[in-house]
């Protein structure tokens, strides 16, 4: 598969397996992509993985490829939902991880991602929620060579960062979350349609900064069908709600705007020095974020 490319290189290590993590993949009408996604959790070398599939009864033929894998996942229903974050929702009500995270029907794991992300854990047990590695492909799965910097190494993002600046640099598919920090933050907002992960990240990291990965472990697939390339206007409506809720009652607009220029120029550096490293054909730890 193309996800297994140059940018998936990962340092194999000894890493406990006492923490359980939780895979939910909400599912709709995905067919051509799903299998590569089931296929991405399953072949993982961790072997304390718990993956759950929610599926919004998908008319294309992605039922019968859950069906294929049903014994080896620890959940899933084909039911109607009220969309990709009830979906999301309905996964985590019944999962039983120490950390959670999901993974869209059209993305992938890296090898050896899982592996990684309980290492970072287990390392760092004050840690509520880790921002990660993870590189855009394109609908064939390979790495897109024509944007200036196509994939993040995560970012040590705060509270201020989520609500002044918003989600560029926190993949979503390279991020996860121990599940208490989850809980105390009130879970995913099922009514969202676009900005549910940005929602989620805000309220965990009011919590605690987000911590650090710098390693590839996920694949941000892009492409046509994608439901971020659809329905801008319902998505700046749900961002308009958001910075209402988290940005207006406590900032001025001159100080919104100020932090956020800082951010912008922060992200500016970070992004040029991502550009660096993969022209030298490296990644590393030592980015600053």
């Amino acid at each position: 598969m193309q996800e297994d490319s140059v940018f998936s290189r990962h340092t194999q290590m000894p890493v406990t397996s006492r923490l359980k993590i939780t895979v939910v993949t909400p599912s709709y009408n995905q067919v051509h992509f799903l299998e590569q996604t089931i296929y991405s959790v399953l072949k993982q070398s961790y072997p304390n993985v718990e993956y759950i599939i929610i599926d919004g009864e998908s008319t294309d033929g992605s039922i019968e490829i859950i069906k294929r894998y049903a014994t080896r996942l620890a959940y899933w229903c084909a039911e109607k939902d009220q969309g990709q974050a009830h979906a999301i929702a309905k996964g985590f009500a019944k999962s039983t991880g120490d950390i959670l995270c999901w993974l869209n029907s059209d993305d992938t794991f890296t090898p050896g991602a899982l592996a990684a992300v309980a290492e970072y854990f287990t390392t760092h047990p004050r840690a509520h929620a880790v921002s990660a590695g993870a590189y855009l492909v394109d609908s064939g799965g390979n790495p897109h060579g024509t944007l200036p910097c196509s994939y993040t190494l995560g970012v040590r993002a705060t509270y201020n960062r989520f609500r002044i600046y918003g989600q560029e640099g926190v993949y979503q598919q390279a991020t996860f979350w121990r599940r208490d920090a989850y809980f105390a933050a009130g879970g995913i907002d099922p009514s969202l349609t676009f900005i549910m992960d940005l929602d989620l990240f805000a309220r965990l990291a009011r919590l605690k900064r987000f911590g650090r990965l710098p390693q590839l472990v996920a694949c941000f697939r892009q492409h046509e069908a994608a439901k971020s390339s659809l329905l801008s206007i319902v998505h700046d409506r749900e961002f308009a709600a958001f910075q209402l809720r988290h940005v207006q009652p406590t900032y001025p607009s001159i100080t919104r705007h100020l932090l956020h220029t800082h951010y912008k120029y922060q992200s500016k550096l970070r992004r040029l020095l991502l550009v660096a490293l993969r022209a030298l054909h490296l990644t590393g730890p030592f980015l600053s974020a």
